[in-house]
This record gives structure tokens, C-alpha cells and sequence, in this order.
């Protein structure tokens, strides 16, 4: 089945109804909240193309979201590494200790390291 379109007002519409949900948290409304403003901050800088692009490429290649591209053994050495990087690579996962992380930034030049869900494990050529 192919994936649906991105829908950006469907989204924020879906968030805004989570977030009035009566069981939610001052974390989780926080956190929905800070979701919804990066899409609209996505579509305000000209890119919600360039993110429906990445999203259509991300749910292709489920590779993509399953590897990590570098392995540190330490968050010292992993951040030695991004701040070698002339152009970092943004939203790439990486592995430190063991635990994926993703690459992100703050402001343009601020970059630095998220943990992110575990990766799942390889599949074998039987499957998963």
C-alpha cells in the first residue's frame, strides 16, 4: 500500500485534539505543542516540501531509519566527531554506547545529539 500524502493541516488538526485530551500531562501537551510549532515552522522557511520529500523517502527505505552511520564508543567521542564535520548530517542516526541517537541543531550553528527510540534489529534473509 502506498503512503498517504503528507497532510500538514490534517496533522496540526489531529494535534490540537490530542492536546486538549483530558488525560494529558504538562509534558505531553508541551511536547505536542513544540510538534505542531515545528511543522509550522517547517512550512514558514519555504522547506514543507522539502519535508514531504523526506518523509516519502523515510517510509521507502525503511533502511534508512534502521541504520546507524557511525558508531562512538562515548558521547565525547561522538561529539568530537560532529564537531569535525563540515556539514553535519542532520537527522542521521548514530550510535553512542550502544544507544541510536540523532543528529539535530539548535540555531544554525549550535549542533548536537538527541537519544533517540531503539533501533530495531536487523532482518535476516529468512526475515525479521
Amino acid at each position: 500500500m502506498a503512503p498517504k500524502e503528507f497532510n500538514l493541516e490534517r496533522v496540526l488538526e489531529e494535534l490540537e485534539g490530542l492536546a486538549h485530551e483530558d488525560a494529558r500531562t504538562p509534558e505531553q501537551i508541551a511536547a505536542i505543542e513544540s510538534a505542531a510549532k515545528a511543522l509550522h515552522f517547517i512550512r514558514r522557511t519555504g522547506r514543507l516540501d522539502d519535508f514531504r520529500d523526506y518523509l516519502r523517502d523515510f517510509n521507502a527505505d525503511a533502511e534508512l531509519a534502521t541504520r546507524a552511520e557511525q558508531s562512538f564508543s562515548s558521547m565525547a567521542e561522538a561529539m568530537e566527531w560532529l564537531h569535525a564535520q563540515q556539514d553535519p548530517p542532520y537527522g542521521a542516526t548514530v550510535e553512542v554506547a550502544g544507544l541510536p541517537h540523532l543528529v539535530s541543531r539548535q540555531r544554525s550553528d549550535k549542533w548536537f545529539l538527541v537519544p533517540a527510540p531503539p533501533l530495531p534489529p536487523p532482518e535476516t534473509e529468512d526475515g525479521p
